[in-house]
């Protein structure tokens, strides 16, 4: 089965040329791996056999993508994830740099496999993303762009 990646190559074409041959590698990567892509508006989604995997966001000088990890994930580009409010994608990564997508091989990887062998069970509720955005309001933490 061919599947079609234009509605991504679309999305990835849009971005800004410090932005798009970053996020370019990271779509190639994803789909490398196996994954369907799919655009909504915002964003590039990517699935294996339709469950969440991954989510690209373009910003003016880095590229964020959510990715299913385990919630403590440690790496030097994860960030939590928690304002994209993705209920099984709990952490992202912060792409400014090829060196930094050179960690993110090792991520996707990891986040394909564990949807791929059916080990990823994250599924935050509505009630977490709630107390979440309070902290943050409390603590001054001003929302992403």
């Amino acid at each position: 089965m061919t599947v079609n990646h234009s509605e991504a190559a679309t999305y990835l074409a849009g971005l800004n040329k410090k932005t798009q041959p970053i996020a370019q590698l990271a779509h190639d990567l994803l789909v490398g791996l196996g994954c369907s892509s799919y655009v909504k508006t915002i964003y590039v989604g990517y699935d294996l056999d339709g469950v969440m995997v991954a989510a690209l966001y373009g910003h003016v000088d880095y590229v964020e993508v959510a990715l299913a990890l385990e919630e403590l994930y440690k790496s030097n580009i994860l960030i939590d994830a928690t304002h994209l409010t993705w209920r099984t994608l709990p952490v992202c990564a912060v792409l400014r740099t090829r060196t930094d997508v050179k960690e993110f091989i090792k991520l996707a990887s990891v986040a394909c496999g564990r949807v791929g062998t059916g080990v990823h069970h994250v599924d935050r509720d509505s009630e977490f993303f709630a107390k979440a955005k309070k902290e943050r309001r409390e603590k001054g933490v001003k929302p992403r762009k």
